[in-house]
């Protein structure tokens, strides 16, 4: 290990080389002082510094999560304890791999899943419209576990925060039909139920297809705390472009 890699612990920056090599970062130790809007839950602001220890030269590489991550107390305060300035582009491996990319995505799902969307929107310069986006379908899919299996984000929640990213709500509310067909899941407690999925699709097609399909009684999240198709509608999928379609009790319904 070099002298870098030794110094970090030294310092008192991180337990041990070995760790250092296994965790490839430095968090934010838990007693140090942050107020907003480092305090936030957040990996990309409890984990701000990357590092990669397995260059195949022997050397230590150490930068920032991202590139406004300077600003950061910790960050400030590991500048000041090592003497140098860190990579505002991250320190990828000798391979090229970074998991700053990564870091955009936790700072969007993180946040929407401690129910502190507000406060990613107060800070979505530290992620992207797109990983906004995906973090609105996460939210509105999973649940908290707290025994209110309603959605880390209701519709109207979603709604608020696609029009802050500026993605616009689709004229058609057939952006569901995208989905893959609903097919039943029935595990070992005997249990059916009816997952939605959505692979590969634009992250702000699945969040306005998710929040169309909650209003609409398509989807509902199930006593899990997942979303589902309820029969509705999986009797609208089934339907597909047609302006009308039969519910199971044979009444006629109208699809949008």
């Amino acid at each position: 290990m070099d002298s870098l890699a030794t110094q970090i612990v030294e310092r008192g920056l991180a337990a041990s080389t070995f760790l250092l090599d296994i965790n490839r970062s430095l968090a934010v130790p838990r007693d140090f002082p942050l107020s907003y809007p480092w305090n936030l839950p957040s990996r990309l602001f409890l984990f701000p510094i990357e590092v990669s220890t397995d260059n195949g030269d022997g050397t230590t590489r150490i930068g920032l999560m991202h590139p406004l991550l300077a600003a950061h107390p910790f960050v400030q305060h590991v500048e000041a304890t090592l003497g140098l300035t860190l990579d505002a582009h991250g320190a990828p491996n000798v391979y090229g791999v970074s998991k700053a990319r990564n870091g955009q995505w936790w700072h969007a799902v993180d946040l929407v899943s401690a129910g502190q969307w507000q406060a990613l929107l107060d800070t979505r310069e530290y992620t992207t419209a797109e990983d906004i986006a995906r973090a609105v379908a996460y939210g509105l899919t999973y649940s908290r576990h707290d025994g209110r299996p309603t959605g880390h984000l209701s519709p109207l929640e979603a709604r608020t925060i696609m029009a802050a990213i500026g993605a616009s709500e689709p004229a058609s509310r057939r952006g569901m039909l995208a989905f893959s067909t609903p097919s039943a899941c029935k595990p070992d407690t005997g249990t059916v139920h009816w997952p939605v999925n959505h692979p590969g699709l634009p992250a702000n097609e699945v969040a306005w297809a998710l929040i169309h399909g909650i209003e609409e009684g398509w989807f509902a999240h199930d006593r899990s705390g997942f979303l589902h198709w309820t029969e509705l509608g999986r009797e609208r999928h089934a339907a597909g472009e047609a302006d009308t379609f039969a519910t199971a009790t044979g009444q006629g319904a109208f699809a949008f």
